[in-house]
């Protein structure tokens, strides 16, 4: 039987402090089970979803989640954007409107925060994800707009496209924030979505749009640090120079 420090009364169980971040382990095998995520360890694509579901999950089911939502309904966000004749009140006992995060998803962001926090802390908990989603949401940095439910599905299924002048919060500070969690896929899909918003020539829009170019050469610079390569999509580069 192993002499465990921490007091521990199972057989051959280890209890370790690795630099903060709780172990179990036994002799009888190689194998340990840690409480964090950490960025030493290796992980398969399952087990990294589920720690995404728990963090999302958490922040989903907690009051600041649905205060989140009371409070933006105070602002007047409590209609649909494209419909704005559906609207709705924290008080309706049917929620006519969806939440949507718009641009990157949900887990998107959760990715962008974890990658970002083990390259730069080593490790996160779940707890830890979900914490961060909530301080992010409450300082408004998230991408939000208010949709009915059948906008919500046409975006989506790529119906509908909502311009990133539409949507509510300082998104552009959460990417400068969390810069060092990019990878391929939400630089890409961030890139995409600024070069369609970028295409927009009305006049009233030039301003807005040179802000939209500034935000873009960030990003690409930004990817360039962490080593994300962006290709070419249907012949032409996705980092285009356009004049104003």
């Amino acid at each position: 039987m192993v002499n465990n420090p921490y007091g521990n009364n199972y057989p051959d169980i280890i209890l370790l402090n690795n630099n903060g971040n709780p172990t179990v382990t036994s002799v009888n095998t190689d194998e340990s089970i840690a409480f964090a995520l950490n960025k030493e360890g290796s992980y398969d694509l399952e087990e990294y979803r589920k720690f995404l579901d728990s963090g999302i999950n958490l922040f989903r089911h907690s009051p600041t989640y649905k205060h989140y939502k009371a409070y933006l309904y105070s602002l007047g966000m409590n209609c649909c954007q494209f419909h704005p004749r559906i609207q709705s009140t924290e008080d309706d006992e049917i929620d006519l409107l969806e939440m949507h995060h718009c641009m990157i998803n949900i887990y998107d962001i959760a990715i962008l925060i974890t990658e970002h926090t083990l390259n730069t802390n080593g490790y996160i908990t779940e707890f830890d994800l979900a914490e961060l989603l909530k301080f992010e949401h409450i300082n408004n940095r998230i991408p939000i707009v208010f949709l009915c439910k059948t906008c919500h599905q046409l975006y989506h299924h790529k119906y509908l496209y909502v311009h990133p002048n539409m949507c509510f919060g300082k998104w552009w500070e959460l990417i400068e924030r969390y810069n060092k969690g990019l990878n391929r896929d939400i630089t890409f899909k961030l890139m995409m979505y600024l070069k369609k918003a970028i295409g927009d020539k009305y006049e009233i829009e030039k301003e807005k749009n040179l802000k939209l170019l500034e935000l873009r050469d960030s990003l690409y610079d930004w990817s360039k640090v962490q080593g994300v390569k962006l290709s070419e999509v249907d012949g032409e580069s996705i980092y285009k120079e356009r004049e104003y």
